[in-house]
């Protein structure tokens, strides 16, 4: 029975939660533990209630308490569950917010996943009143398409926010719209909860396996104070396999930089500097060890470039401690002793440059 092969992958993804890339505490174990019930509440809502391709809709994935693959701080993410089989329109109103892209992703037999299409709103055709559609598959169009391969499992949809902005609305549906799905059965359900089992425990193996490999670029070099550049003088060793960074789903309008810190004592800050892009959209922000958003919620523990006091020079300096430093640009750990510390620019051109650097702060 497939509930008792959900049951089997649970407990694998739980022993992850307490192997060697899982938790080193008791905070990351409970952490570990919570992330997986999130996980689960994601995956049976996608690939039970909403899994059917030819019915298809939009699971929204990330909430204050729905989080994971590195969730952005109050940003967007809508997948539904597509395949080559059928022909979709997403029909919409386009809000006022900093990004709007759509990306399909294909996956593997065995769950690997690779970007297959991506469609964001420089490239879009929109109508007067910010209408649109969106097409996937279906007979070639000359905007607002995206073919679908034969390995296509999802598309998902992204909005940015900088501020209080209106966001995009939006809902999808195969053409020509079929009758009603068939009526639930074993045979309908069964495949359904393997999927969900499989999802659960592939997540969770993904996220620790790249939080893993980003903590292993030089960990006693960075705590001795030094720099870290864009990860260009500290490669990982062994290097950290596309494919395992594609497992996460990121999007190409993104560029990305970030570093892992280690047992941050209460007297240290973690610094971080650099400069804004001209971009659409910059975030700094913590992730734990399981590649979820710190709890923003309840925490200052993101900023964006509109949240951002420069220096004189146009630079920024951010402080990441677990008490207040006084800086205007601190963020709170939340009491996280290790965690990554990422950085994301939104459709920019030039290079991303941020340095980390590790002090000792005057208690």
């Amino acid at each position: 029975m497939s509930w008792d092969v959900l049951l089997e992958q649970l407990r694998l993804a739980g022993e992850v939660v307490t192997g060697p890339t899982g938790g080193q505490d008791d905070r990351e174990l409970a952490e570990g533990y919570r992330h997986l019930t999130r996980i689960f509440a994601i995956a049976a809502e996608m690939l039970v209630e909403k899994g059917d391709p030819a019915h298809p809709a939009f699971t929204r994935w990330m909430t204050a308490h729905r989080k994971m693959y590195g969730d952005n701080p109050k940003t967007v993410y809508d997948a539904a569950i597509v395949n080559a089989d059928h022909h979709y329109v997403i029909r919409g109103v386009r809000g006022d917010h900093a990004y709007l892209g759509f990306c399909l992703y294909g996956t593997a037999v065995g769950g690997a996943k690779r970007m297959a299409g991506n469609l964001n709103d420089d490239e879009m055709s929109f109508k007067p009143d910010g209408s649109f559609e969106v097409h996937l598959g279906g007979p070639a169009r000359t905007t607002n398409w995206l073919d679908l391969e034969s390995d296509v499992t999802e598309v998902m949809i992204r909005q940015y926010f900088s501020g209080e902005q209106s966001g995009s609305t939006y809902s999808i549906e195969t053409i020509p719209a079929g009758g009603p799905p068939p009526a639930l059965s074993l045979a309908v359900l069964e495949p359904r909860l393997a999927a969900l089992g499989r999802y659960v425990r592939e997540t969770i193996e993904a996220e620790t396996t790249l939080s893993a490999l980003s903590a292993s670029i030089s960990p006693d070099t960075f705590r001795s104070g030094s720099t870290y550049v864009n990860g260009g003088d500290l490669p990982t060793d062994p290097p950290i396999d596309a494919s395992v960074i594609a497992r996460v789903m990121p999007t190409p309008a993104i560029q990305y930089s970030g570093q892992w810190y280690d047992d941050l004592r209460d007297d240290e800050i973690l610094v971080v500097t650099g400069r804004v892009p001209d971009c659409r959209y910059l975030s700094i922000q913590l992730l734990s060890r399981f590649m979820e958003s710190g709890d923003w919620a309840h925490y200052r523990c993101y900023l964006t470039d509109r949240d951002l006091e420069l220096e004189p020079d146009g630079s920024f300096v951010v402080h990441i401690a677990h008490a207040n430093t006084g800086h205007p640009n601190w963020l709170d750990t939340s009491g996280l002793r290790s965690a990554t510390v990422a950085v994301r620019a939104l459709r920019t051109e030039e290079t991303l440059d941020v340095t980390f650097t590790r002090t000792v702060r005057a208690l």
